[in-house]
């Protein structure tokens, strides 16, 4: 299911088999970033991870581009447009955007929103935002000058207050279609948008997953989920926090995100439970299709 099997599948496995997923296409789903909102290497830091020279100590911010390989073709949904969105998409080839859906309006997770604009350049199509009410509130405020049409030349696009499962179709295909469940969770004082398709899901900068988020991951067969450090923090989950939300669900792959530069990779992932592993930037997951 993963590019990088390595103490997953069998191991994972043996609490027995989990609930059916929902139904859903295969995915491939890229970890574009994995990193907090610093980035790491932080700005004029100079610690073991900061200075590391193993390549998963590098992260840029947290986003993600995942792939629906639907009967109608592709659709690409982009996760989050941070300030590192430019340099993620030309790295791993990004060059379609169907939909994307901002999980909250913090800077680390918005502020690349008009490099979406070449995008635009061939296809004229707007590009759906989708997001909670009050992120949709926000960035209407942060980027007017986009989503007024008040400059010509900036990204083409379009807020869509999240208030329920949705669906995201190609902008070049016509029957090429993807259904989405949003999935909404406690960052400190407000909530933010997590995703389900078939299999797979996806929840960063989430400081707890209450019970109905659980009952709504039943079946997931692979979860990214936030895990800031193993020190507490008021907003993140810890890994240990992470590891038994992974636990609680039943996943059989759980990747950690949003990880901060107190954090050795190789150290950090040797010491994590059974089918819970550190994400790095890069990372692809192959997600299989499930039926209804």
């Amino acid at each position: 299911m993963t590019t990088d099997p390595a103490r997953l599948g069998a191991e994972a496995g043996d609490a027995g088999a989990s609930p059916r997923a929902a139904p859903g296409p295969p995915l491939t789903v890229t970890l574009l970033g994995t990193g907090t909102s610093t980035g790491v290497p932080v700005i004029g830091c100079d610690c073991a991870v900061c200075a590391s020279s193993d390549p998963r100590d590098a992260r840029l911010r947290t986003s993600a581009h995942v792939v629906a390989h639907t009967e109608g073709g592709d659709v690409h949904l982009q996760i989050d447009a941070g300030p590192d969105f430019r340099q993620q998409a030309l790295r791993h080839g990004v060059a379609a955007v169907d939909a994307l859906v901002v999980t909250h309006e913090h800077f680390d997770h918005v502020v690349g929103l008009d490099d979406l604009r070449p995008l635009f350049f061939r296809n004229r199509a707007p590009i759906p935002v989708y997001t909670l009410p009050r992120t949709a509130e926000a960035l209407h405020g942060m980027f007017r000058y986009i989503f007024d049409r008040t400059y010509p030349g900036a990204s083409l696009l379009d807020l869509h207050p999240v208030d329920g499962p949705f669906s995201v179709s190609s902008r070049s295909l016509e029957h090429a279609a993807v259904e989405v469940t949003p999935l909404r969770a406690p960052h400190g004082s407000f909530e933010v948008l997590g995703l389900r398709i078939g299999a797979f899901a996806y929840l960063t900068d989430v400081g707890e997953v209450p019970g109905e988020v659980r009952a709504a991951l039943a079946g997931v067969e692979v979860l990214v989920l936030d895990g800031l450090r193993p020190e507490p923090h008021p907003t993140h989950l810890t890994f240990t926090e992470a590891a038994e939300v992974a636990a609680a669900v039943g996943a059989r792959e759980t990747w950690l995100v949003h990880v901060t530069h107190s954090v050795t990779h190789a150290e950090a992932d040797a010491s994590l439970p059974a089918g819970v592993r550190l994400a790095y930037d890069g990372l692809v997951l192959e997600v299989a299709g499930t039926e209804a």
